[in-house]
């Protein structure tokens, strides 16, 4: 069954019903980071368990961050599954940000475009298309669109032929918003 509402108009139905949900409530772009990274095949409750102990061990502050190795962030981020893989990513991911001093504006002025830099992003092993575009959005404040698995089913049930791929979503969303 094919639903007649355009884009613009269920974003403001929906903003209209439940308004800002605070989706990623964290008080700094290190957590909303972390969260992206920790969040990848786990429940949120198991990610805020990692997150506290990181927060605990480190107080978010990106420079301790940066100078743990992945065998000191094991025990911090054990909860949230696949422990070796996002270790790796996190200790990475801190050691890229530390070459722009932890300023996100610095990152953003490297990359000549936000496809430049979302592109970037996506070298990194353990940063795929949604987590790309969550960084993008939320921690660099890109225009972009998250069609994430709930997008995809809401578009699947409004009639949109391309809903089932993300990156088609994405694109389809995107175009009709520019």
């Amino acid at each position: 069954m094919k639903i007649g509402i355009t884009h613009e108009e269920l974003y403001y139905l929906l903003n209209n019903k439940q308004g800002s949900v605070g989706h990623w409530p964290h008080e700094s772009p290190w957590e909303i980071m972390l969260g992206a990274f920790l969040v990848q095949n786990t429940t949120w409750h198991n990610t805020q368990l990692s997150l506290k102990k990181i927060g605990d061990a480190t107080l978010f502050d990106p420079e301790i961050i940066s100078q743990l190795e992945p065998d000191e962030l094991i025990p911090l981020i054990y909860s949230s599954g696949f422990h070796k893989s996002k270790s790796n990513l996190i200790s990475t991911w801190f050691k890229w940000l530390a070459e722009f001093q932890f300023d996100k504006q610095s990152v953003i002025k490297a990359y000549p475009s936000s496809d430049s830099l979302r592109n970037h992003l996506l070298t990194f092993k353990g940063i795929g298309n949604e987590t790309a575009d969550v960084l993008m959005l939320y921690v660099f404040n890109q225009k972009c669109f998250i069609a994430d698995n709930y997008a995809r089913k809401l578009f699947t049930g409004l009639g949109c032929p391309v809903a089932n791929d993300y990156l088609k979503l994405k694109h389809h969303v995107e175009k009709r918003q520019n």
